[in-house]
């Protein structure tokens, strides 16, 4: 990833233009018209929302989603808030359809403008922005085409509900408009008797048949009609009523002759075929009722084609997509989520999704959130980017980003997330921020640090120049000790620039005290050290300043230096570094590990917690001043292993 830097006084140079091109090119934003009015699914039936509502939502959200890209680009950030884009995005286009797709297109040139304005513009910059912009307007025509193909399918449902449900009515009015119904019934009525033969069919039969007259359908045989299947026949044969959905080929009525139609090619029927009994209960005819369903048909596989067409977007996308109903119960996970926290779709689904994924300290206050939003659809979490901590099936927690959306499906809230497993860049962040603090601090030690020493040197050295003889050496000596504090200072800069740049790996404790001089005067003792500590390859380097620190600030009764390792009843391991000196004052204690404190150049105690705290180990000295000094690295359990086990 490119880093962009924008220095505080280029703000204003950038941010005038990206704002003046805001405002021309929001003015520039076509005004979208709705081409259907949307169906929004309610509890109480359905909601007809006004085009102007709608172009107020869409205004404002286009808006605030430009604002917020000045925002983010004007400081430097370029990525995360590019997603906030789907919002005006997905609304245009399933609302708007073709036009959705324009102001998208439109959407996407301010973006790009704002990039070159607010960005260096490197080749990378602008081809990142031409393939989000790209994306943008790609999903914009997904979305645009599903939505049309869903309120057709919908319509054409809703429309043939309807009608069968006038005829309904219809049917079980007085029996004087019997005649009428069946004449004018756009359903096909076709009546036989006892052997199966037809005697009479309505209007509606002739048209679904593509027949001319009912002269030319008298007298054709039900049981011989290729059409009827097997399974069906044998039912009414034997006096049950049969109720089937099949196609209907009138090329095999044709090839079998069966009777003059000018309809071709095959279609779906829905018949229903009723035996019809007099009084004693003997079987006098048969009643069929049929109706055309290819539409209805299309209408479901084109419904089946993108609901599969979702399914594939969302197992392939590359976020985590679950969806829950209003008792936060999972009822959809994708191929990402069962890869991010380690529950496959079946051991998922129908279970709370708080107790698969939220830490156990957020648990209560999950249950209570997903209470109010099956009554509301609102809620803290609702609608708005988030960085979240989850929990993967291990227990094991993780920093995660998500966006939770509200639906409503069949009356009730149902609610869609997207989760994002940010860990690398938290990492990342991590990193930059560590390499950003030592860059401040070597050009603090180079550039203040060494040039303290190098003029102190340089003011001994004018002394020496107009001192007696006998002061000279004196002045001699002090320039040295300067020139020697550089070359400390210099050496602490080779060593802080290391640390960092190998991987962290197992140490041995008894191997990384091997070679230190340690005076033949003092007695060093060791126990407990057969172990081994997950540390950067440098933390050698922290047991040679413990004992710099010892021989330089100890005193000169220093006589005896302890390091042990025990296990505390946390399972971190206590590594402890004592000498019976002259001990850190309470002041000292304070300060000891800060940069620059100290009589010496006041870095090696510095070093070693940054050294230590590469991997989450930490160093503190509660000594007895007085009584000698006391050092405890405390490694983390997990962080240590016994030789033994290793």
């Amino acid at each position: 990833m490119q880093k962009i830097e924008i220095k505080s006084h280029d703000y204003p140079i950038r941010v005038i233009p990206a704002v003046r091109c805001l405002s021309t090119a929001t003015a520039a934003l076509p005004a979208p018209v709705a081409e259907k009015p949307a169906i929004l699914s309610t509890a109480g039936g359905g909601l007809l929302m006004r085009s102007s509502i709608q172009a107020g939502i869409l205004a404002a959200s286009s808006l605030a989603v430009i604002a917020i890209t000045i925002a983010c680009l004007a400081n430097g950030i370029t990525t995360v808030f590019t997603h906030i884009f789907y919002i005006p995005i997905v609304y245009a286009a399933y609302y708007y359809m073709r036009r959705g797709v324009a102001v998208t297109a439109g959407l996407g040139a301010i973006y790009l403008a704002l990039v070159l304005i607010l960005t260096p513009a490197t080749p990378g910059i602008i081809v990142a922005a031409l393939i989000r912009v790209a994306v943008f307007i790609a999903i914009a025509v997904i979305v645009a085409a599903l939505a049309a193909r869903l309120r057709k399918a919908v319509a054409t449902g809703l429309e043939e509900e309807k009608r069968l449900q006038e005829l309904n009515r219809e049917i079980h009015k007085r029996e004087g408009w019997y005649r009428a119904i069946y004449e004018q019934s756009p359903i096909a009525i076709g009546v036989y008797d006892a052997e199966g033969k037809l005697t009479h069919a309505n209007p509606a039969a002739l048209d679904l048949l593509g027949v001319r007259d009912l002269d030319s359908l008298i007298g054709f045989p039900l049981f011989e009609d290729p059409n009827f299947p097997e399974d069906q026949k044998k039912n009414l044969l034997e006096g049950r009523t049969t109720h089937y959905q099949a196609q209907f080929d009138f090329e095999m009525v044709r090839s079998h002759n069966l009777y003059p139609t000018s309809r071709r090619g095959v279609i779906w029927l829905d018949r229903l075929i009723t035996p019809i009994r007099d009084d004693g209960g003997s079987i006098i005819g048969y009643l069929v009722h049929a109706y055309e369903t290819t539409a209805r048909k299309q209408a479901e596989d084109a419904l089946r084609e993108s609901e599969e067409m979702f399914r594939t977007v969302a197992q392939s996308a590359y976020d985590a997509i679950v969806m829950v109903d209003s008792e936060g119960r999972v009822t959809f996970w994708n191929r990402a989520a069962v890869k991010m926290f380690g529950y496959s779709e079946d051991e998922v689904r129908g279970r709370p999704v708080h107790d698969l994924i939220a830490p156990a300290d957020v648990l209560n206050a999950a249950e209570e959130g997903v209470r109010n939003f099956a009554l509301t659809g609102a809620g803290p979490v609702i609608g708005r980017p988030l960085e979240r901590t989850a929990r993967r099936r291990d227990g094991k927690e993780f920093p995660v980003e998500l966006t939770i959306s509200p639906v409503i499906i069949g009356g009730a809230w149902h609610a869609v997330a997207v989760i994002r497993d940010v860990s690398e860049r938290k990492e990342a962040e991590a990193a930059l921020r560590k390499a950003h603090r030592q860059l401040q601090i070597l050009t603090g030690i180079t550039r203040h640090d060494i040039l303290n020493s190098i003029t102190a040197a340089d003011g001994y050295m004018e002394l020496y120049r107009d001192a007696d003889p006998a002061a000279r050496e004196t002045y001699l000596e002090k320039a040295h000790q300067a020139i020697h504090k550089i070359q400390r200072q210099i050496e602490f800069t080779r060593q802080y620039e290391a640390i960092g740049t190998l991987e962290p790996g197992w140490q041995n404790l008894e191997i990384l005290i091997q070679g230190l001089e340690v005076p033949s005067s003092i007695s060093f003792q060791t126990s407990g050290l057969k172990r081994e500590i997950y540390a950067d390859p440098m933390v050698k380097q922290v047991f040679e300043n413990l004992l710099d620190n010892t021989l330089r600030h100890g005193g000169d009764g220093v006589s005896r230096i302890t390091l042990t390792a025990e296990v505390s009843d946390g399972g971190d391991l206590l590594v402890t570094w004592e000498d019976d000196g002259v001990g850190v004052s309470g002041e000292d204690k304070k300060r000891i590990f800060e940069r620059g404190f100290g009589k010496h150049t006041g870095l090696g105690l510095f070093l070693s917690r940054e050294i230590l705290g590469l991997t989450g180990i930490t160093i503190t000295e509660n000594g007895i001043p007085g009584s000698g000094a006391r050092f405890v690295i405390r490694v983390p359990a997990g962080k240590w292993r016994d030789l033994e086990q290793g």
